[in-house]
């Protein structure tokens, strides 16, 4: 076991996100901070700083090109990389929103939905938001039942930091089809950036009406109960984890570490009632 150096909480050996703190290992983070200094493998392409969004746009498999001369090429985090220890917000921001490129201009968008289509999951592949997002918004004019266009529209928002617009995509795609599960899941996520906690819980609640057996969206309603330092509820949520998955290590080492938090209260109280307050 490996103790976290910020929170002290341990964790396994190859741990690269805590799992109480939600920082990033020490090893993690050198690791990351030389991957921003690759860019992607597309011709004359804006920078993009590796690791640094959900991981929701990668392929596996992706690789990184640099200028001749620098450091050696290394391969893509993989998908689903967790955000570290910095705060959610800080994480999204791939890159900040500017002028739109050329290939993002409506003139030279395909009319027809197929090719718009391509060309917006190309760009959101490639990590290109801002063109993947006006790609997506063309193609939701051309088609607007489409469920999926509108999540991947909200995804690209949420990556340029429009958090609010993204909030907006979700809830199309919910009003759409109020059973899709990722839609209701990337809700849920983005309304913990805006620090909306007890409705992310709600979306998680959701979840759980639609397939009860969904460990994601309780592993995620229990970590929103400890943000809001509702413990004995999250130690609850936990115990149902584990009785779907008694394997699940994220419930595991989560539950160990939020009834640590109550032993300590415990104990500190107790020692106010007889004791007094600790001094300073």
């Amino acid at each position: 076991m490996k103790i976290c150096p910020y929170c002290r909480s341990p964790n396994h050996d190859s741990y690269q996100l805590c799992a109480r703190c939600r920082r990033l290992s020490p090893a993690e983070e050198q690791r990351r901070r030389h991957a921003t200094m690759l860019l992607p493998q597309k011709e004359k392409m804006d920078f993009v700083p590796a690791g640094t969004t959900p991981g929701e746009h990668r392929k596996p498999g992706a690789t990184l090109s640099v200028p001749t001369g620098g450091p050696p090429a290394q391969p893509a985090p993989r998908p689903g990389a967790p955000s570290g220890g910095k705060p959610i917000m800080q994480t999204l921001a791939v890159k900040p929103a500017g002028a739109p490129s050329p290939a993002s201009s409506p003139a030279e968008l395909p009319n027809d939905f197929t090719s718009c289509n391509a060309l917006a999951m190309q760009h959101y592949n490639a990590g290109a938001y801002d063109r993947a997002e006006a790609a997506f918004r063309r193609c939701a004019e051309l088609n607007p039942g489409d469920v999926t266009v509108w999540m991947l529209r909200g995804v690209s928002l949420r990556c340029l930091r429009k958090v609010d617009e993204a909030l907006s995509c979700f809830d199309r795609a919910i009003e759409l089809r109020p059973d899709n599960i990722d839609a209701w899941r990337r809700k849920g996520f983005t309304l913990r950036i805006l620090n909306r906690t007890e409705d992310a819980i709600r979306c998680y609640d959701r979840i759980v009406e639609l397939n009860p057996k969904d460990t994601a969206a309780l592993n995620d309603k229990a970590n929103a109960l400890d943000d809001l330092k509702r413990h004995e509820e999250a130690i609850k949520v936990y115990e149902i984890v584990l009785k779907i998955n008694p394997k699940d290590r994220y419930a595991m080492d989560n539950k160990e570490a939020t009834e640590r938090i109550l032993k300590r209260k415990a104990a500190e109280n107790y020692r106010s009632q007889f004791f007094g307050p600790k001094p300073i």
